[in-house]
């Protein structure tokens, strides 16, 4: 049974992730730095804050986290409000939640602004009842804050809300909170497939078959 559902954006909706690997490189060679191995990695989990910090203390860069914030945001917004794709799949599913009157929140790494120009442009916008973001709320998806709040918020039962996800960090902070999980593929996740796969209730390669996920929620 569902009576609620969560969505990741980045990956999950829209096909953003490889931008979101090369966002930090990108703005620490605009700012003359060269960023060290693994940067990506490093990143990954972070909230848009955190990854500020650690960009402004790791390169000794003499702007504060804000200032970084506004610049790296500002560096790839025009990319959500012109040419991100949706994933495969992903309006229609959203489409057909709506039908059956199941409720549906963002929970998000992005800012703000970012998903409000990716799922405006792209028609998401219309089957959201409530947006969450890590940097709001002041706290990653290693932790499972977000999708307590975005629950809380719908009124749903816990065991009942479904959280869909391509990040193997979240996908095991929101399963340890208790939620039953979908995991999605996305290419900027392959290396934790196998895990992935293990450790949610539903996997799926993408959103376009939702009878197929419906019948098994």
């Amino acid at each position: 049974m569902i009576t609620g559902a969560i969505f990741d954006m980045d990956g999950v909706l829209l096909d953003s992730m490889p931008l979101w690997e090369e966002a930090g490189i990108w703005y620490l060679e605009a700012n003359g730095k060269v960023p060290e191995p693994g940067l990506k990695e490093i990143l990954f989990t972070k909230t848009m804050t955190d990854a500020a910090e650690y960009i402004r203390v790791t390169y000794s860069l003499e702007k504060t986290v804000d200032e970084i914030l506004k610049e790296m945001i500002e560096m790839i917004r025009c990319r959500y409000e012109t040419d991100i794709p949706a994933k495969e799949g992903a309006l229609s599913f959203m489409r057909q939640l709506r039908e059956k009157k199941i409720p549906v929140t963002i929970a998000t790494s992005s800012d703000r602004v970012l998903a409000q120009a990716g799922l405006t442009r792209l028609g998401f916008l219309p089957y959201i009842d409530a947006i969450f973001t890590c940097n709001e709320l002041g706290v990653g998806k290693d932790r499972p804050d977000i999708f307590i709040e975005a629950q809380k918020s719908m009124g749903t039962k816990r065991e009942t809300t479904w959280i869909f996800e391509d990040s193997l960090h979240a996908i095991r902070s929101a399963k340890k909170a208790g939620f039953p999980v979908v995991g999605l593929y996305d290419v900027c996740s392959r290396q934790n497939q196998d895990s992935i796969r293990k450790e949610t209730d539903i996997y799926m390669d993408n959103l376009k078959d939702f009878d197929a996920f419906y019948s098994r929620a």
